[in-house]
């Protein structure tokens, strides 16, 4: 099997983490700080050790990569987790032959700060990656990312492993 990946950017924000971390979490550490002080038989101990393995798979989810894995021929988006890759999804390459980035300013309002100034928010670029037929008019995003120096590194590899020219997005009908 003929294996190629790169793993470009953390899938969620240090916003995003924590947000993860503490309000999806915090049922789970409340639960096992609770079982903890708990005098508990072997229903109690299958219990807790569930909940410290659900709590840890929330851990890991947080602190996933994505990027792009090429198995034989077939080009796959991938989320990785400490360098393994654990999640792929085909992208279809049929009738697609070009390449295109699309830069985008975006924001994301942060959830922690809605008493005090309920309109806060980050604004950031965002460096979206597209597939493009011959003619430009049919477009698929295939991954968004937030360094510019990402993107050029996915169109490295997405050019040098598949039959992909980086152009211009220039629709001709």
């Amino acid at each position: 099997m003929n294996l190629k990946r790169i793993i470009l950017e953390d899938r969620f924000t240090a916003h995003q983490k924590i947000s993860l971390l503490l309000y999806i979490g915090a049922p789970f550490i409340i639960f096992i700080f609770f079982l903890m002080t708990m005098d508990l038989n072997y229903k109690g101990f299958f219990l807790l050790a569930f909940l410290i393995l659900i709590y840890g798979l929330i851990i890991c989810i947080s602190f996933t990569k994505r990027g792009f894995v090429k198995i034989n021929l077939n080009l796959y988006r991938g989320l990785f987790f400490r360098g393994k890759l654990i999640l792929k999804k085909k992208i279809d390459l049929k009738d697609k032959s070009k390449l295109s980035i699309l830069k985008f300013q975006k924001s994301q309002k942060l959830a922690w700060f809605a008493a005090a100034r309920p309109d806060l928010a980050t604004t950031f670029n965002s460096f979206e990656i597209n597939i493009l037929n011959e003619r430009h008019t049919v477009r698929e995003e295939i991954i968004t990312l937030k360094k510019e120096q990402s993107a050029e590194k996915a169109i490295d590899f997405l050019t040098l492993n598949f039959q992909l020219k980086n152009e211009v997005y220039c629709p001709r009908f």
